[in-house]
């Protein structure tokens, strides 16, 4: 968790900028810049000189040395010559950022202004790691704060996902509200309020999401090139709504020609963007109807949809049933479902075995990574499960202590969740976790 003294930080002061990462960063030589004025010398030579520290792993905090100036859309810090660091600020001689996640070793810094590279002949030794990290929001404090990334504030985080330049969407289902979460600006805004979203389907280039109304099926869609704004794509689907029917989530196809859902009585449907009947709505689909054990009478209990495209098929959890579920597209162009892993019974001790005689406990969200491996959030036993793909073993990912009743950072298995209730991959295949009760945004790095 951030600790008081890193929420007082802003990004204007250079002061306490400065003395953040002087407290962050273990090399004796880091001195302190007690001036907030800039010191960039434009009758010098843009140059980098060095960097403090010379080791380290990802979201460590760096100083980077030279002669740059202040605009930070003029200035990039790249490490192993394409990954790039976030940076926070600069006072024209120092740069404050943070590490990238890259390849284990000694890698090249550089740091590009107005086009022009700065090099210097050092390396940056990256230690590749796995942890735990706390992006946002703050266990035991509830609230609606926009602004600092450090100091908004959160109620119960039910869904996450990742759009372009690896920004986090934020849903707090229960307070009819979806954020936008951005590590690079240090900022966290509100995008929509007023309707009761699930999970966003999020195309393949990550400019647009699509959201489903849990209660009422309509189907909004939301575009980066319009700020986000959202516009309503489809009025209501009866198939899904009908008998009090909830939908919590939502997958678009590659080539955006379908929006697939399933709703908590089971009905799994496809929505074709390229077809509209005869009202003038796009046409609805529905392609199965299959009710789990609880399923008709339990609700509210958030069924997320996951798509592999390693198997071409859909992933999704049911919390009441205690397992995880396959829909797949049979040779005869029908669709099934089948239970994939638990055995059907609760059991929070998050025991590892194949998926067939494995349990969980109240599983929710569901992802799955570039090479097929699934990552559950097993609610109920506080941990992250990963089955792993082609041999299907079940292991823990994080978590898993079963503490319920706080939350700490560090090494995956040593850190505790609260509850969790969702997971999200970004491009470089760091998860992102919905904290659910925690009332904030958790990171997994495993490199």
């Amino acid at each position: 968790m951030k600790d008081k003294f890193l929420k007082s930080i802003q990004r204007k002061s250079w002061l306490l900028l400065a003395l953040f990462f002087i407290s962050s960063c273990s090399n004796e030589d880091i001195v302190k810049h007690p001036a907030i004025t800039n010191k960039y010398d434009p009758s010098k030579p843009q140059a980098l000189t060095g960097f403090i520290p010379e080791k380290g792993g990802i979201g460590d905090k760096i100083i980077v040395q030279g002669n740059f100036g202040t605009d930070l859309s003029k200035m990039k810090v790249i490490f192993a010559d394409t990954k790039e660091a976030n940076i926070i600020s600069s006072d024209g001689t120092s740069i404050y950022c943070t590490v990238p996640k890259q390849p284990g070793g000694n890698n090249s810094v550089k740091v590009v202004v107005d086009d022009k590279e700065l090099t210097i002949d050092k390396t940056f030794a990256y230690t590749q790691v796995q942890k735990v990290s706390t992006v946002c929001g703050t266990y035991n404090k509830r609230g609606d704060t926009d602004g600092n990334i450090y100091d908004a504030l959160f109620n119960n985080v039910f869904a996450v996902g990742i759009v372009a330049g690896d920004n986090i969407v934020a849903v707090e289902s229960d307070k009819q509200r979806v954020r936008l979460i951005s590590e690079s600006e240090n900022l966290v805004t509100t995008l929509i309020s007023g309707f009761k979203a699930g999970k966003p389907a999020i195309n393949k280039t990550r400019d647009k999401m699509y959201f489903i109304d849990v209660k009422s099926a309509k189907v909004y869609i939301l575009r980066r090139e319009n700020s986000w704004q959202p516009e309503l794509l489809r009025e209501g689907i009866t198939e899904l709504s009908a008998n009090n029917g909830e939908t919590w989530s939502c997958i678009i196809d590659d080539e955006e020609k379908y929006l697939y859902t399933r709703n908590h009585l089971g009905i799994f449907v496809r929505i074709n963007l390229t077809e509209k009947d005869d009202s003038g709505q796009y046409k609805v689909e529905k392609l199965l109807e299959h009710r789990w054990d609880f399923e008709a009478w339990v609700s509210d209990h958030c069924s997320y949809l996951a798509y592999s495209r390693v198997e071409d098929c859909f992933y999704f959890a049911e919390d009441r049933t205690h397992a995880v579920y396959r829909i797949k597209q049979n040779a005869d162009g029908t669709w099934s479902d089948e239970r994939y892993a638990g055995n059907g019974w609760p059991n929070q001790t998050n025991t590892e075995g194949y998926r067939e005689d494995i349990q969980f406990a109240w599983p929710n969200g569901v992802t799955v990574d570039n090479e097929g491996n699934i990552y559950v959030v097993n609610a109920g036993g506080q941990s992250i499960r990963k089955i792993s793909y082609p041999d299907g073993y079940v292991t823990i990912a994080a978590g898993g202590t079963m503490s319920g009743e706080t939350e700490t950072d560090g090494l995956p298995l040593e850190c505790t969740f609260l509850y969790p209730k969702d997971i999200a991959m970004d491009s470089e295949e760091n998860f992102y976790i919905a904290g659910g009760a925690g009332l904030n945004v958790r990171k997994l790095a495993i490199e």
